[in-house]
This record gives C-alpha cells, sequence and structure tokens, in this order.
C-alpha cells in the first residue's frame, strides 16, 4: 500500500487547520488511554483480562486515530506530509493489538517492568510513537520560523507519550538517591539505577528539543508547557507530588536558556538536563535528605549534561563543504 503526500484536492476535505487539529485530539485521546492503562497496571493487582475499561479507551483512542488517517487516505489516496508515517503506525498498531489479545491470553497479564519488555507492548509502543508524533511532522513553522501551537502541543503530546513508555527509567518515579532508599538496594545499583534514568530522559528530551529546533523557533514558554504536560500526566498515573513543580521549573529555565543560548546549541544541550537533574537532586537533598556521597549526586548532574550533549553532537548536520577557489 503506498502512501503518498500531497496538497488536498480544493474543496473536498477538511480543511487543514481543522484536520490538523483534529488528528492531535484522536492522538490525546490515544496517550490519554496509554496513561489510563499504566495506571491501572500500577494500582490494581488483580488485573487479569485484555478486556479492561483502561484498554477501552486506549484501543478507541487508537481507533479513531486509524478513522481520522485512514477514511482520508482511502477517499483521497493521500494524506497531507507527515501523516503518512502515523498512518503506517495504525495498521502496525492494528497488528500488534491483535497480538497483545493473544500474548494475555496465552502468558497472561504483564507486572511491573514486564509490561514494557513483552514483545508485543514494544511492538505497540514502536507503533504509538509513529502514531502520536504526526502533529509534530505535519506542523508547518509561520511568520520567523516561529512554531506553530499545534507543534508544541504535539510535542506535549509525544512527550508525554516517551514519558510513560519508559517509566520504568524515569528518575521522577525512581528517587533512588533519597534517604529513604538507603538498605532497600546495595549503593551500586542504587547508583547505576539513578543514573541510567537520568541518561535516558535526557536524550530523550534533548533530542526531541533539538528536532523541534531543527525546524521551528520555539515560542518562550514551549519548554515549560511541553515538559509540564509530561509530568502532570505522571503525577496522576502514579503519584501526585512536588516533582510537577520541578518539571515546570526544568522548563521555564529550558525556555530561558533558548533565549540565552540561541546560537550555542551545544551549550544548550548541555545547559537544559543540567538544570533540571540540579533541580531534581537539589530537591531529593532538601525533602528527603541523601545516603549517595556527593561525586554521585554532583556527577550526576554532570553525566545528564554530557548526554545532551553527546545527543546534540550525534545529531549534529555535517557542514557544506568549503569551495576550493580555481586556481
Amino acid at each position: 500500500m503506498a502512501i503518498t503526500a500531497a496538497a488536498r484536492p480544493a474543496g473536498r476535505a477538511i480543511p487543514a487547520d481543522w484536520y490538523d487539529w483534529l488528528v492531535l485530539a484522536t492522538t490525546t485521546w490515544l496517550v490519554g488511554g496509554v496513561y489510563l492503562d499504566a495506571w491501572a497496571h500500577a494500582h490494581i493487582v488483580k488485573l487479569e483480562t485484555f478486556f479492561t475499561p483502561w484498554h477501552g479507551v486506549l484501543y478507541s483512542g487508537f481507533a479513531a486515530c486509524a478513522v481520522v488517517l485512514g477514511a482520508r487516505w482511502l477517499r483521497d489516496r493521500t494524506l497531507p506530509d507527515g501523516y503518512g508515517l502515523s498512518l503506517l503506525g495504525c495498521v502496525f498498531f492494528a497488528v500488534g493489538g491483535l497480538g497483545d489479545l493473544l500474548w494475555h491470553t496465552f502468558f497472561g497479564i504483564e507486572r511491573a517492568i514486564a509490561a514494557v519488555l513483552s514483545p508485543t507492548h514494544l511492538w505497540l509502543i514502536v507503533s504509538g510513537t509513529l502514531i502520536v508524533t504526526g502533529t509534530v511532522r505535519a506542523a508547518r513553522a509561520g511568520a520567523r520560523r516561529r512554531a506553530p501551537v499545534l507543534a508544541v502541543l504535539g510535542a506535549a503530546v509525544a512527550f508525554a507519550y516517551l514519558g510513560v513508555v519508559t517509566s520504568f527509567a524515569q528518575p521522577y518515579l525512581d528517587r533512588v538517591a533519597a534517604s529513604f532508599e538507603r538498605g532497600a538496594m546495595g549503593y551500586d545499583e542504587a547508583v547505576r539505577i539513578g543514573l541510567f534514568g537520568v541518561m535516558l530522559q535526557s536524550a530523550l528530551l534533548v533530542g526531541l528539543v533539538l528536532k523541534l529546533r531543527e525546524r521551528f523557533e520555539l515560542p518562550f514558554g514551549s519548554l515549560t508547557v511541553i515538559m509540564g504536560v509530561q509530568a502532570v500526566l505522571l503525577a496522576l498515573a502514579y503519584t501526585v507530588d512536588y516533582m510537577v513543580l520541578i518539571a515546570v521549573l526544568g522548563g521555564l529555565a529550558g525556555d530561558s536558556w533558548l533565549l540565552v543560548l540561541r546560537n550555542r546549541p551545544a551549550v544548550f544541550a548541555f545547559a537544559l538536563p543540567a538544570t533540571l537533574y540540579a533541580f531534581y537532586m537539589t530537591s531529593l537533598v532538601l525533602v528527603y535528605g541523601t545516603w549517595w556521597e556527593v561525586h554521585a549526586v554532583t556527577g550526576i548532574v554532570v553525566v545528564a549534561g554530557l548526554t545532551g550533549w553527546l545527543v546534540q553532537f550525534l545529531m549534529r548536520r555535517p557542514g557544506a563543504p568549503v569551495s576550493q577557489p580555481a586556481v
């Protein structure tokens, strides 16, 4: 099935802006269902069936995405730029959903980290990523490359999705540096777990922001919205507390860094995650105290920055070759 991108024939479809918002609404529905399902896995001990209200919200959100994208393609044999991969993701998601039903039937309902590692869930995670990133790919810059509201909200939905599917390594939830974790695990194990979570989330955050910056000038407040929405949803799905404030402060700092370091992407890529996790580690020390040595408490902040810098280095496009003067 070939999926092509072309302009909408005049007068035959929903206006382009309306269509973009409709896709955003359906992907938000889908991501909301993923969070409800995460809440159920975290709070309901005897979750022994595939047919739950939470799966109902999740799969109805997927169905809405598939209808909005699939109906457009079936009618026009084309989709606006950016949505082709989302439609492909819908096809993959349908296959993964059937596989997930069979997996649960034969092997039961996954718990904790197994809910991420089961093959069908990994298939669904990748498929969902293709779907929920469609509005970001489809968004077009306004005057002076300014990011439209659609791009910022689409990125917030995508980042929220990345947050829940990687919640197994989420420092907001796994506060292994806090003093109450002393004795629950070995010191080296705790540092490794904390380090992995910080590195993974720093890479996802910086990667998303740099991709946005390739196409748009982000208005002040964009990072606050993107990071804040994720933290609010994680808090509602798992636990509601002050980590939402840490994410908002990190977002405000990121927006400020964008103004100061507009033309220094490498420094920005270091500063954004380093500042966020400096706030994070400071809050753990002040609220709970810590059992980590000062080397780990401060070093993990530096590692967050270095992870962001490395992501920027790997994503950097090579410069155009310098032409040689004629001899």
